[in-house]
């Protein structure tokens, strides 16, 4: 049976850059990989310490899937929950310095099942314009009246809040790095306007957890917000989520969120890869090895800069490189590609129309010469996209 539909909308797709297609890859690590049979510089994943090959994640891994199993059999509200779950659960709160924690399936799962949970009939949520997908998801699934405000504009957030004095909750939804630009909200600002307005503030520290804090702890901390969720599959090498909250709120969540009590609880494999993972991120070794991240994330930074390439208001190891159009960006894409780089190319609606471009990202075990090849080809493209 055809859909006209379906056919419309791939040919649209097609038509303005924007089809994607799926990329055969072979990891080898977070620098290195093979893709569609070329061996590549890696400098689009989320692996951003490399501990998904680190020797102490794999064996613990392994140790977990050979005391408990290869699955967890069913949603800990149906099967139980084994002990070493809720140990996890206390070393991660403990971590984040929170009275409680609760693992999720992955960030979209909690996204999507926590917000609709705390945003009931009545609720107003208000959200930043370039929030992740899931969280917008969340919102959207939630019964509250979804409202956007301006990309890190606090000054429009205060005045949705001005004209809210009527509704019966308030929820605050926002990241902490956002995904795509690298830049990051003001955490402190919106903790003021949540007490101010007697919000509830809800924070996606995705791309904060491990990287940031004295101990990798990340951004987002119960003493800045109400409800500080992250996950294990960027900076910790793994997979899975976690909201850290008060103990009332985890039971309130055991109890109301959806995408928790009807999932399937995470393999023990990848519990055994997080237990070993949030030891590794506070050690002082990471300590050093984050800062050294960072370093090498300004220089490169400016040095894209210097060439003339729009990186926004990025501040972390996310670096985009807007470029505008999708066929420019994905010319670049295929530029690099070509000379043994993968550099991918972000395109609407991940991001805005016009706003097309490739995301750079930078790991802890990139070397100085990688880094000083992609400068080089950036030099090149340069000149053929001018």
């Amino acid at each position: 049976m055809k859909f006209e539909f379906i056919e419309d909308f791939l040919k649209e797709a097609k038509k303005n850059d924007n089809f994607r297609t799926l990329r055969n890859i072979v990891p080898f690590s977070a620098r290195k990989c093979i893709a569609d049979g070329r061996r590549c510089l890696n400098f689009s994943s989320n692996d951003y310490l490399g501990l998904s090959n680190h020797p102490d994640v794999i064996a613990e891994s392994t140790k977990w899937v050979n005391k408990y199993g290869a699955g967890s059999g069913a949603s800990r509200l149906v099967t139980g929950t084994i002990d070493a779950y809720e140990n996890l659960e206390n070393e991660i709160a403990e971590w984040k310095g929170a009275e409680a924690a609760l693992i999720f399936g992955s960030g979209f799962l909690a996204n999507s099942g926590m917000i609709p949970a705390l945003a009931g009939h009545g609720t107003e949520v208000f959200a930043d314009k370039l929030n992740h997908a899931s969280l917008n998801a969340g919102c959207r699934l939630s019964d509250g009246d979804f409202k956007r405000f301006r990309h890190n504009d606090l000054g429009h957030l205060e005045k949705l809040l001005e004209k809210s004095a009527g509704s019966s909750r308030k929820l605050i939804v926002d990241e902490t790095i956002f995904s795509m630009d690298g830049d990051m909200s003001d955490v402190e600002g919106l903790q003021k306007i949540a007490q101010k307005y007697d919000a509830i503030l809800y924070l996606d520290d995705a791309h904060g957890s491990g990287l940031f804090g004295a101990r990798g702890e990340g951004l987002a901390n119960p003493s800045a917000c109400d409800i500080a969720m992250g996950t294990f599959s960027k900076a910790l090498g793994s997979y899975g989520a976690y909201a850290a909250c008060s103990k009332e709120l985890r039971d309130y969540f055991i109890n109301s969120c959806g995408s928790f009590i009807y999932s399937t609880a995470l393999p023990p494999a990848v519990c055994g890869a997080i237990s070993a993972a949030l030891k590794i991120v506070q050690s002082p070794e990471s300590s050093e090895i984050r800062t050294a991240l960072q370093k090498k994330a300004a220089k490169l930074r400016s040095s894209l800069q210097e060439l003339g390439f729009d990186t926004g208001e990025s501040s972390s190891h996310i670096i985009p490189v807007v470029l505008g159009s999708s066929e420019t960006t994905m010319k670049v894409s295929k530029f690099f590609y070509e000379n043994n780089i993968l550099v991918t190319g972000i395109r609407p609606p991940t991001v805005p129309a016009g706003k097309a471009r490739v995301r750079i990202t930078v790991n802890a075990i990139h070397t100085e010469e990688d880094m000083a090849l992609l400068i080089k080809k950036f030099k090149e493209i340069k000149e053929k996209i001018s």
